[in-house]
């Protein structure tokens, strides 16, 4: 009768344990480390241009990045950056991931007023900026529209009026 209640305590501590071990998979990801892995299309956006040294012994590529503390809103620029921001496009609207409580918008805004100057990139705490504009991949490129107007893939690094590191892009036909 001891053995038979023992076994039974046995049992249920072991039956206890398998429960609580257990850690939920989803859609494949079975730790909690690659959870990021759940937002589609997430990734580092590299900058590529005349200036690059690829394929060159200890190269650090350009990556777009933001001009603020870890985790807040500021000018996009691009930087040698060994640890680069992630971004990803939804509904339209490319978002700066930071992590999974930080997730900010990168907009579009006119800062000087005209048309035909160049706009510039700001990741900030809600959606707002140039309105009408979208964002979307074609291949390996990241392009702006807004209306029959894009950037045809092209971004422009350079200081600001203020002298400050930004991204800028032109709209054209």
């Amino acid at each position: 009768m001891a053995l038979v209640s023992m076994l039974i305590a046995i049992t249920s501590y072991l039956t206890s344990l398998l429960f609580v071990a257990a850690v939920p998979s989803f859609e494949g990801v079975t730790s909690w480390s690659s959870i990021g892995n759940l937002v589609p299309g997430m990734t580092y956006l590299e900058g590529l241009g005349p200036a690059t040294t690829q394929g060159t012994p200890g190269h650090v590529p350009f990556y777009m990045s933001i001009a603020a503390t870890r985790g807040n809103p500021g000018n996009v620029t691009m930087y040698r950056n060994r640890s680069p921001p992630l971004f990803y496009i939804h509904q339209n609207q490319l978002w700066h991931y930071h992590n999974e409580s930080t997730i900010m918008p990168v907009n579009v805004h006119n800062t000087t007023g005209s048309g035909q100057l160049p706009l510039q990139l700001i990741v900030g705490t809600k959606p707002e900026g140039v309105p009408g504009g979208r964002w979307r991949w074609q291949g390996t490129m990241l392009f702006y529209e807004n209306g029959p107007q894009n950037n045809e893939g092209l971004f422009y690094s350079c200081a600001d009026v203020n002298g400050l590191n930004g991204m800028f892009l032109f709209l054209q036909w």
